[in-house]
């Protein structure tokens, strides 16, 4: 997603139940770990922020969960924000502008440029 807050890969999952962080602090979804999937949303917001004009604009990944509760509402795992899917617009209008967004074709730029 491309919006004024920034760059946002968002990973949506569907779980049942809750999300559990065990004593080491790592995340769960019942005896599956989110670790993986955590991962996936880094290396998919890493390979967006190869192709962005800008080398400098950070791209945010970010698990967003429909169905099972997150801890404390929202948890922050190895830079990845997991939220619950319903908080995502609250979240993304809150966020401080960081770009001006002109359409592409609006600037210039056409199909394949």
């Amino acid at each position: 997603m491309i919006g004024s807050g920034g760059v946002f890969v968002i990973d949506s999952k569907q779980y049942r139940g809750r999300l559990q962080l065990d004593p080491s602090g790592r995340l769960w979804h019942g005896r599956y770990p989110l670790a993986p999937t955590l991962r996936a949303v880094s290396f998919g917001a890493d390979q967006a922020a190869l192709v962005l004009p800008d080398p400098g604009l950070a791209v945010v990944p970010v698990v967003a969960v429909h169905g099972a509760q997150v801890p404390w509402g929202k948890v922050v795992m190895d830079g990845v924000p997991v939220v619950p899917a319903w908080l995502l617009p609250s979240m993304f209008r809150q966020l401080p502008a960081v770009l001006v967004l002109q359409s592409h074709f609006a600037a210039g730029g056409g199909v394949g440029r």
